[in-house]
């Protein structure tokens, strides 16, 4: 079946700029601080769509997703995807600043999710112009006012890839990023940074400025999940993928062990965000109230 990993390949990436608003003041305990990442919608985006979904489909912009997420589940706080911003332009992204701050949106992550990039091409010139996009969607972030980035590490395209290559590219946009105020993250995505050990020694070489996103749900198997997640809770602090697959006919989390990722994320003193991803062919709302409250109960 395909999912958000496999999908990444056919993405168009996203657009953005201009933006800073007052980041709000929030409570130390991680259950006041639950967000929403935008793909959990990804259906109700034509250039996000896949699989079969299981609802009647309509088409949305991110505005529309904002709304619902505030009204419906009561929440304010958004984990951008690069690929459901509509523009590029100043007077797009103006017009989401302006929104944000009216209506009490929180920006607290930029996930990339763009076309045919990769940082581990082996052709050097074509790795460096698919950097200079990440450097592009960073000053996206910076004008948003975004705190935090996450940057793929790409799939090597040779089987005896230098991982000093993809640490000297961590680097740099960690300094860049340092100067723009935005923290580079990287998740246990695909790649590279599918196995969390590599992704453990990136951050640890490159040191400051970067840290990582546990994703609870991009596992291969529950014995990778158990080994991996206490692994990338190491490094984390700004967010994590509280990513979900739905529930079961006794209403339980569907196909992995959903309660003890929180147990991991509780055990390792965890303070960031708690982003709630759905990833399945359900109408994503009533999916995300019934993890909002069960993440809640979890967490406190």
């Amino acid at each position: 079946m395909q999912n958000r990993r496999n999908f990444l390949t056919t993405l168009a990436i996203a657009p953005i700029v201009s933006a800073s608003f007052p980041i709000q003041a929030f409570s130390q305990k991680t259950s006041d601080k639950i967000a929403i990442s935008t793909w959990s919608f990804h259906n109700y985006f034509p250039n996000t769509r896949y699989g079969k979904p299981e609802f009647e489909l309509a088409e949305w912009k991110l505005e529309k997703v904002m709304e619902v997420a505030q009204a419906q589940i009561g929440i304010s706080n958004f984990e951008l995807s690069s690929a459901h911003l509509a523009s590029l332009e100043n007077d797009y992204l103006l017009g989401l600043k302006k929104l944000a701050k009216d209506k009490g949106y929180n920006f607290i992550h930029l996930s990339d999710n763009m076309k045919g990039v990769n940082l581990a091409r082996a052709d050097e010139t074509k790795r460096a112009e698919d950097f200079k996009r990440f450097v592009e969607l960073l000053s996206v972030a910076e004008k948003l006012g975004i705190p935090s980035m996450r940057v793929n590490t790409g799939n090597p395209e040779k089987p005896d890839w230098d991982l000093a290559i993809t640490i000297e590219q961590y680097k740099k946009l960690a300094a860049l990023g340092k100067d723009k105020g935005v923290e580079i993250i990287i998740e246990n995505h695909f790649g590279i940074s599918a196995d969390p050990v590599k992704v453990a020694k990136i951050i640890e070489a490159v040191g400051v400025n970067i840290s990582s996103c546990p994703d609870f749900g991009l596992f291969k198997s529950e014995p990778e999940r158990t080994a991996g997640l206490p692994i990338m809770f190491k490094h984390a602090r700004k967010v994590c993928s509280a990513k979900f697959h739905g529930f079961d006919e006794q209403g339980k989390p569907k196909d992995f062990d959903l309660e003890n990722c929180y147990k991991v994320l509780k055990s390792s003193n965890y303070k960031g965000w708690v982003s709630l991803e759905y990833e399945g062919p359900k109408e994503p709302t009533a999916m995300l109230i019934k993890m909002k409250s069960l993440a809640k109960q979890w967490l406190d």
